[in-house]
């Protein structure tokens, strides 16, 4: 059996820090945000963190890896009015001659679309801040996105995990 932890969340200020009053949240407490991009290192969580909080929302939401999602010319009709999990931004940005394509292409779907509410994952090492959380705005329905930092595992999460998941009695022996 999978355990599913609850991820939490730090929001980050304009200029990618935290922000002053920045609190950790679950993943969960943004669900009703029209846009918010999921920034974390690789192999963080942010994929799992995705499908779980897209399989949450049922038939209204559309995971879909950034790569699959660029091979579109045109908006396909099944993604339209659903909440999109785009995954992996920054795997289309590797070895691009010029990384902001990928992003303007994943844009111009958005647009396409007609705007709908969306979630885009990046390593914050791929992430170009200030310019495209701009660019991000710009398409959102209502101009607001939240960029958000995944915040790592607490110990008790990955001794749960460990317990409930992979079946280990003593996690901490382990």
């Amino acid at each position: 059996m999978n355990m599913l932890v609850e991820r939490t969340c730090t929001e980050l200020g304009r200029n990618g820090a935290d922000s002053p009053q920045a609190e950790s949240r679950t993943l969960s407490a943004y669900r009703s945000a029209q846009a918010y991009v999921l920034l974390g290192d690789p192999g963080s969580g942010k994929t799992t963190a995705f499908d779980t909080e897209c399989k949450r929302l049922g038939n209204e939401a559309e995971f879909i890896r950034a790569r699959d999602f660029l091979v579109y010319e045109s908006a396909p009709d099944a993604l339209r009015g659903k909440t999109l999990f785009i995954d992996g931004l920054d795997e289309v940005r590797a070895g691009a001659l010029d990384v902001r394509s990928p992003f303007d292409r994943i844009r111009r779907l958005l647009i396409k679309l007609g705007r709908p509410r969306f979630r885009i994952s990046c390593r914050e090492a791929d992430w170009l801040g200030e310019n495209d959380l701009q660019g991000l705005e710009r398409v959102a329905k209502d101009s607001t996105v939240t960029a958000l930092s995944l915040n790592p595992l607490t110990p008790t999460d990955i001794e749960d995990i460990l317990r409930e998941s992979l079946g280990v009695s003593d996690p901490k022996a382990f």
